[in-house]
């Protein structure tokens, strides 16, 4: 299981990319769309925060392969990590205390 925070620049370009990874799906009844419901994967859409951005908080289940140009969207992801002083491979946390971050958690 891998968590992604997504940070889109507009909701339209959210939208956009979850319509064409068949994330999402366009209902001709009401006009919207809304997040395909799948056992591979959970969305949370957060919406705008601080400006702008519309941020996602992806949870991929089984191991999706990221979609072309989908690496640009991404703010963090929950394998990330980095070597300390001692070449030690420590995870990236969260960014929680990030203003500029929606603080948003999984229910």
């Amino acid at each position: 299981m891998k968590d992604y925070i997504f940070r889109f620049p507009s909701k339209q370009i959210a939208e956009q990319f979850a319509l064409a990874n068949n994330f999402a799906e366009f209902d001709e009844c009401s006009g919207s769309i809304t997040p395909l419901l799948e056992s591979e994967y959970c969305i949370n859409e957060i919406g705008p925060h601080n400006g702008e951005n519309y941020w996602i908080l992806f949870r991929d289940l089984v191991g999706i392969p990221i979609p072309a140009g989908g690496e640009a969207f991404i703010y963090w992801a929950s394998d990330w990590s980095v070597l300390d002083e001692d070449g030690q491979e420590i995870p990236i946390p969260r960014p929680e205390d990030d203003p500029d971050v929606p603080n948003v958690f999984w229910a």
